[in-house]
């Protein structure tokens, strides 16, 4: 087309010459190489042009968020050590699966110090370093020092994270409260993790200290030389400014939070650049009143418990005297420190407002997201770890036990104790958190009471071991499956003793009714002998009814002679000169056929023992 346009202008003689035709051409070669050029542009413009609808592109994240395929472990509910048991199973499987992130949607009141503990080493260790804490909504307690292991924290519109003050979970419902000594000692572990996470993570050490601690009372100041803003006790304020701090208006005033929207709200303070102090890495107190708390025994534990990271934190001297900008009272320290969504995202700890997994992937510039949560056999194995659960089964486990006992080979009381006694001693088991041992005590201290009743009658001392084996296995099991306290602690121990001894005293009044009353227990009125047949079997068992009222009619007596027509294991019936008689074995199992005699009797049982056997002086009749 340019060279049929190049032949018309010459042919309306705008260029004669033949050097005309070869600007000409020259022209149209050149318009030609710019179409082409403008055309591969458009058509690379079109290709990177992402499909309406998708995420944002890779360029738009950080490197170190960066994440194709994200997984989302949810803590929602109390942690106890079950939480923790289901967190490592599920960072092992994003990490077998190749995620390039994970997430811990955290909505949860707090829980055991042992297992948050458990959970935020999971976390630091894991082979994905890429773990950001959703609080969503409220992370309070023990989710809160999770959210803060966490290499980024993001937040709900109207989230929640703090007051982790070590607390005596089940002593307040009982009215009790934790000795202050006590508190102190489960304080320390708990301030080295926070610590050590604002370190590695790049919070602000003394702030985090007051989710924690009471009277950590702090001031927000800027660096006017670098724009870092730092939070300052009582001491540093009056040695940068000479005067003392106003205590006027605090953003969080004795626990109430600000309610202002995020948005209102100033931009977050950049993380600290400052070069790092290397001479002052120990610990430090957020304020002398929680040093003075500490004391110097537990201030050097938590020195010892922190890691290599060091602290990001200034240290502070006269000259930095005129070079900080006051920026708000920040806490009065009155209660422990709660912060909502604009607190987190002024001071440093939220990166961003979260309220969809759709935001959450754009965060991420993600393609995949996959949400794991506990299975139902954690939940179940949890269900079975909690005291009301536990101590049902010990009273569900004696009783079926002793039922069993009295009247051997029906089976079905067998089965429901062993399966009573399983689902004690799984749950513990599963979790780790019980030895072998304890499940050798119970079952040694079952054969030992076996041998008591069955082989060596009398109550001696394989009965009185027995027991105690069994109490003391029961115990560990307890223990081991959690209470709410620190792990091994002397509540925790209490607490099981308690349970136990609640089931064994439950048991046993269980226990006196259904001896007294097992044949006419509906279940097993057809497992004994009764005063009166059923019509269908009375022509059957007509000759057993003077077996059953043998001993109240005073058929017969101490010392009488007779023959086991049926094996005692241990009750039975033995054939007294023509009358059947309902009888027990007081030394151990009988053969039928095998003489015995009587060596007691009273009102509810014939006592009897083998011939051989030199029976008991007679202990007399029970009154009526």
């Amino acid at each position: 087309m340019l060279l049929r346009l190049c032949t018309w202008m010459r042919s309306i003689a705008l260029a004669p010459s033949a050097a005309g035709w070869r600007s000409c051409l020259r022209v149209a070669r050149m318009t030609a190489l710019g179409v082409a050029l403008l055309g591969a542009a458009l058509q690379a413009m079109a290709t990177a042009q992402p499909p309406a609808g998708a995420t944002a592109s890779a360029s738009a994240v950080p490197g170190a968020r960066q994440a194709s395929e994200i997984v989302v472990i949810t803590i929602h509910g109390p942690i106890d050590r079950w939480t923790a048991f289901s967190v490592q199973r599920r960072l092992e499987q994003a990490a077998e699966g190749g995620a390039g992130a994970v997430v811990i949607d955290l909505n949860t009141p707090g829980g055991e110090v042992g297992a948050v503990l458990e959970i935020c080493s999971l976390i630091k260790n894991s082979p994905i370093p890429n773990t950001v804490a959703w609080v969503n909504p409220d992370a309070y307690s023990g989710g809160a020092i999770i959210a803060l292991a966490c290499r980024e924290i993001v937040v709900a519109r109207n989230a929640s994270m703090g007051d982790a003050i070590p607390i005596q979970p089940m002593g307040m419902a009982f009215g009790q409260s934790m000795a202050e000594e006590e508190r102190q000692k489960i304080l320390a572990p708990l301030l080295a993790e926070v610590v050590d996470s604002a370190r590695s993570r790049g919070w602000d050490e003394k702030l985090v200290q007051g989710f924690l601690a009471l009277d950590v009372e702090l001031w927000l100041v800027e660096d006017n030389r670098t724009g870092d803003r730092i939070f300052i006790n009582e001491r540093e304020y009056r040695m940068l400014f000479d005067e003392a701090p106003p205590r006027t208006s605090p953003r969080i005033a004795s626990g109430v939070m600000s309610e202002a929207e995020p948005d209102s709200q100033p931009a977050p303070p950049r993380r600290r650049s400052a070069p790092v102090d290397e001479s002052a890495d120990g610990f430090r107190p957020a304020t002398e009143d929680v040093e003075r708390r500490l004391g110097p025994d537990l201030a050097r534990q938590i020195d010892e418990r922190l890691s290599d990271a060091p602290s990001r934190r200034p240290v502070l001297t006269s000259e930095d005297r005129g070079q900080f900008t006051l920026i708000e009272y920040a806490t009065d320290g009155r209660t422990a420190l709660v912060v909502k969504t604009s607190e987190m995202l002024d001071w440093g700890f939220a990166s961003e407002v979260i309220t969809s997994d759709e935001q959450l992937k754009e965060f991420f510039g993600a393609q995949r997201m996959v949400r794991l949560d506990m299975t139902w056999s954690e939940k179940a194995a949890r269900f079975l770890s909690l005291f009301p659960v536990q101590a049902v089964l010990i009273i569900v486990f004696l009783v079926a036990l002793f039922v069993e006992m009295a009247a051997p080979g029906i089976g079905i009381p067998g089965g429901v104790a062993a399966l009573a006694l399983i689902m004690l001693i799984a749950p513990p088991l599963i979790v780790g958190a019980a030895a072998w041992w304890w499940v050798g005590a119970v079952l040694v201290g079952l054969l030992l009471v076996g041998v008591e009743m069955f082989l060596l009658p009398g109550f001696g001392i394989p009965g009185v071991a027995g027991v105690v084996l069994l109490f003391a296995g029961l115990v560990g099991l307890v223990v081991g499956a959690g209470t709410g306290y620190g792990p091994g602690s002397s509540q925790e121990i209490l607490w099981a003793i308690a349970t136990v001894f609640l089931g064994f005293f439950t048991a046993g009044i269980a226990l006196y009714f259904v001896s007294k009353y097992y044949g006419a227990l509906p279940v097993f009125s057809r497992l004994v002998l009764t005063d009166e047949p059923r019509d269908a079997d009375r022509d059957e068992n007509s000759g057993m009814l003077t077996a059953m009222g043998a001993a109240d009619q005073g058929v017969v007596e101490v010392g009488a002679a007779g023959v086991a027509t049926t094996p005692l294991r241990p009750a039975g019936t033995v054939d007294f000169d023509g009358e059947l008689v309902d009888v027990v074995s007081e030394f151990g199992f009988v053969e039928r056929g095998q003489r015995v005699r009587v060596v007691q009797v009273t009102k509810y049982r014939v006592a009897v023992a083998p011939e051989a056997v030199e029976p008991p002086e007679p202990a007399g009749e029970e009154p009526a």
